[in-house]
């Protein structure tokens, strides 16, 4: 009787686990390989999914190609900012405001020179008859004044001798602008300088190529051709 009662009392608690709960839980123990702690991510892991969910959202899209309207085998990324149309770098002309196509730009230039068909004409004849008189007046006065006052007035009055020479010039086509009148007045002043000097120096003996008025034919000639552009 002793030894029953001595058996049923030294006799080691079973393993059976308790209701409801794991085993790891009761014995207080996890099998975790990390013993806690949490797993960093690998390393660019974190980069390459925001890159891949930027370039999802179309931030690092290519721009669109056009291909140019007189050029169709050509790519390009230029437009010509008045009528949109795409153009390559052959046809695009640069301008103050950007890129144009040339049809544009010859638009822009039709409406604003208007000059007639005889606007040239009469601006050759114009320039040519006026030179051609002030060439042996300037080589006269030019002739007595001394070398150095000859340079000073020759710079001081030359170039408002060609803005006035400009302006009679515009008064005589009706001051419309012509695309090639400021060519056919320029020929028309040198014309009439060379015959002018060729008069004064063997008609009446003057020198027409002396230093001081030479400076004044050139300020004032450059000076009619800018303001006739």
């Amino acid at each position: 009787m002793n030894e029953s009662t001595t058996q049923s009392t030294t006799t080691p608690a079973t393993d059976k686990p308790q209701d409801g709960l794991p085993n790891d839980a009761q014995s207080g123990t996890h099998d975790s390989p990390t013993n806690g702690q949490v797993e960093a991510p690998t390393p660019g892991t974190t980069d390459a999914t925001t890159d891949l969910a930027e370039s999802t959202n179309g931030k690092d899209a290519a721009p669109e190609v056009f291909y140019c309207a007189n050029h169709p085998d050509t790519e390009t990324l230029l437009r010509c900012n008045r009528c949109e149309k795409p153009i390559c770098l052959k046809c695009a002309v640069l301008t103050d405001v950007g890129y144009r196509c040339k049809e544009c730009i010859r638009g822009v230039q039709s409406s604003y020179f208007n000059a007639n068909s005889t606007d040239n004409i009469i601006g050759f004849a114009v320039g040519f008859i006026v030179t051609a008189i002030a060439s042996p007046i300037a080589g006269f006065i030019f002739g007595f004044v001394p070398f150095f006052f000859g340079i000073i007035i020759a710079f001081a009055v030359g170039s408002g001798a060609g803005g006035t020479l400009a302006q009679i010039i515009r008064t005589s086509v009706g001051k419309r602008r012509g695309r090639y009148l400021r060519h056919f007045t320029l020929v028309g002043i040198i014309l009439g300088i060379f015959i002018g000097s060729v008069v004064g120096l063997f008609g009446f003996r003057i020198n027409p190529f002396n230093l001081s008025t030479l400076m004044f034919t050139v300020l004032s000639t450059i000076t009619a051709y800018q303001i006739l552009r």
